[in-house]
Parts: structure tokens; sequence; C-alpha cells
């Protein structure tokens, strides 16, 4: 080997070298934004639940809704009259059905009620529906004449 060489080669072994490297201060950037995007992901995917439960809440209480409507209108034109229903029979007062037997709907019920009125000799009957599952409820209404 050329002796220049020798020496400037062992001159940079020998010598303690100042280090200038970034690599630390990459790392904990990296480790620091990796650990936001996780606890971003959890409260995420929390969110999603929530939503998840409140939206199957919601439509499990259309669905009671719907059933009590068709209680009301099963109330209203009783089948054994069919097919004529001359006198069908409105309840005002709210009827309350409870839907707990049915596994899926358990906690829900329906409270349902029934309006009359004519119009041009026709009479039209308004049922109403709440249905109720948990703290959530949702209404229909249904006119038959």
């Amino acid at each position: 080997m050329h002796p220049k060489l020798s020496e400037s080669v062992n001159g940079l072994i020998s010598r303690p070298s100042k280090q200038l490297g970034v690599g630390l201060p990459v790392a904990v950037f990296i480790i620091t934004v990796l650990g936001a995007f996780v606890v971003n992901m959890g409260y995420l995917v929390q969110d999603n639940a929530t939503s998840r439960s409140e939206y199957l809440e919601s439509f499990r209480a259309l669905l009671a809704a719907e059933s009590g409507g068709d209680f009301g209108l099963n109330v209203l034109f009783d089948p054994a009259d069919a097919p004529d229903y001359e006198s069908p029979q409105c309840v005002a007062g709210p009827t309350t059905y409870s839907l707990d037997a049915d596994p899926g709907m358990g906690s829900c019920s329906a409270s349902v009620s029934c309006s009359a009125s004519s119009d041009s000799g026709e009479t039209i009957y308004t049922i109403t529906s709440v249905g109720t599952c948990g703290t959530i409820s949702r209404t229909i209404a249904i006119d038959a004449m």
C-alpha cells in the first residue's frame, strides 16, 4: 500500500470522529407519526362501532313502527270482515304492543293510534305508529280508505 494512503487510512481509523447523523431524530419522528396514526385508527374504529349500534337501533325502531302499523291495519280492517269491511273500527286511544317475544326485537314496542276524517263522503283513516327500541323512536303514518 502507498505510504501516504496508509497514513490517511490509519489517521481516520485511530482518531475519534464526531458523528453527524440524522438517524435518531428521523426514528423518533417516524415512531411519533406511527403512534399518532394508531391512536387515530382506534378512535375511528370506536366511532364506527358507535354509529353502527345507533343505526341498528334506529332500524329496529323503524321495523317496530311498521309492525305496529300492520297491527293497526289488522284492527281497523278485521280479516273476518273481508272482503266487505262494512264497519271499520278505528280505536282512537294509543294501543301499545310489546315485541319482546321476537328474539331480534327485544326491548322494542309499538304504540299505535288511529284517527278518522271525512273528505267528499269518503272516510280516510290515519294510523300512526311509534316504534321504540331502547332510547330511539321512529314514527310512521298510514292512510287508508
